[in-house]
């Protein structure tokens, strides 16, 4: 089967992991193109992920979207921009005939959210969000077993992200931080655990009443929320995110509670962890640990291993099988959706004092702007 033709747009710090994904997964992907409003840009990123610098200078690098698309006909386009231009973009590669990757929020909007869900359709292609932590190790077992009964009733849920970022993390662009193009602590950098805990926990959220403040930080939206979260099933889930941390301890963690046993995972310093113990209180992680490790070693050995440390590449390997077999990915664009509207909740839970009842209809990020003046 031919590799799809592939082109990045954006090639900024996290543009690195996706081109070394791309890299890994080169006999199914062919890159033929960058897209960056500064060209110097792409050269750097691609020496970060791998490439010669006879490769970085062979590559094509475009300027603006629309010229790509016309002259390379792209197969499949990830989308690393600034969140606020997740749309416009995304919308143009799939009315070319593009699947499309686009990294975490979908959009900012849930009216742009549905009309590129809409779009995808009509046009028969597959979005992907770059929701990574449905990819870490043993995650997508786990997932399975709480499907299939094995914890019994989830009964609650806890999800932190610590993932603290200093004033220069904010300064160093002027979008960082802004309700228009990125939004706070709990759009940014906790919508991946956000996706991961709804996901796990099997149940859409029903009622959220969350809290938000900027504490530490020169900058227009928040950097601390915290939320409670009423599932439909009557479970409960609490959320936390804030960049006010030590930016040399970013932590992300998670706990699931049933009536049969208890999860509990996450990373801390780039080092994760995870522990599963049934209701008699015997250890399962063991269990899952072993069963991964086969999984790993049967799909791709000693390489596969050597890529865990960059779930971009599982993200990106689902997305093929996904092309390849008409399914829809498991980080797809529905799900991109339904973690942008459960941050626009806690947003609007924040702004009008009171718990907010899903789905939100109409309420929008311009919304939260003049919030904390």
């Amino acid at each position: 089967m031919p590799a799809l033709k592939f082109v990045l747009i954006g090639c900024g710090k996290v543009a690195v992991k996706h081109l070394k994904a791309v890299r890994y997964h080169r006999r199914s992907i062919e890159l033929a193109a960058v897209v960056d409003s500064r060209p110097e840009a792409a050269a750097p990123a691609l020496t970060a992920a791998g490439y010669s610098a006879r490769e970085a200078a062979s590559l094509p690098v475009f300027t603006d979207v629309h010229t790509m698309l016309s002259a390379v006909q792209p197969d499949l386009v990830a989308i690393t921009t600034p969140s606020g231009t997740h749309f416009e973009l995304a919308s143009a590669a799939i009315e070319s005939g593009a699947h499309v990757l686009v990294e975490k929020p979908l959009t900012l909007s849930l009216r742009e959210a549905g009309l590129l869900l809409e779009k995808a359709r009509q046009k028969n292609v597959r979005i992907a969000v770059g929701h990574i932590y449905r990819f870490f190790p043993i995650v997508q077992a786990l997932e399975a077993d709480l499907r299939a009964g094995r914890f019994g009733r989830i009964l609650a849920g806890d999800v932190k992200v610590r993932w603290g970022h200093d004033q220069a993390y904010y300064d160093q662009a002027a979008w960082r931080g802004t309700w228009a193009q990125d939004g706070g602590a709990l759009m940014n950098q906790s919508i991946h655990a956000f996706d991961l805990m709804t996901w796990l926990m099997g149940s859409p959220v029903r009622e959220v009443s969350g809290w938000i403040a900027r504490q530490t930080h020169r900058m227009e939206a928040e950097d601390y929320g915290l939320a409670m979260l009423r599932l439909q099933d009557g479970s409960f889930c609490q959320v936390e995110g804030t960049t006010c941390t030590d930016p040399a301890r970013q932590e992300a963690s998670f706990y699931i509670l049933g009536t049969e046993g208890e999860i509990r995972g996450g990373l801390l310093t780039g080092k994760p962890g995870i522990s599963v113990i049934d209701r008699h209180g015997k250890d399962l992680t063991g269990h899952y640990l072993r069963q991964f490790i086969r999984q790993i070693w049967r799909d791709g050995g000693l390489p596969a291993f050597l890529q865990l440390k960059n779930p971009h590449s599982a993200l990106y390997g689902d997305l093929i099988k996904s092309i390849r077999s008409g399914r829809q990915p498991v980080a797809d664009g529905e799900s991109g959706r339904a973690a942008v509207e459960l941050v626009l909740a806690i947003y609007q839970s924040a702004k009008e004092g009171r718990a907010v009842t899903l789905p939100v209809e109409t309420f929008t990020l311009a919304e939260m702007k003049g919030y904390f003046q």
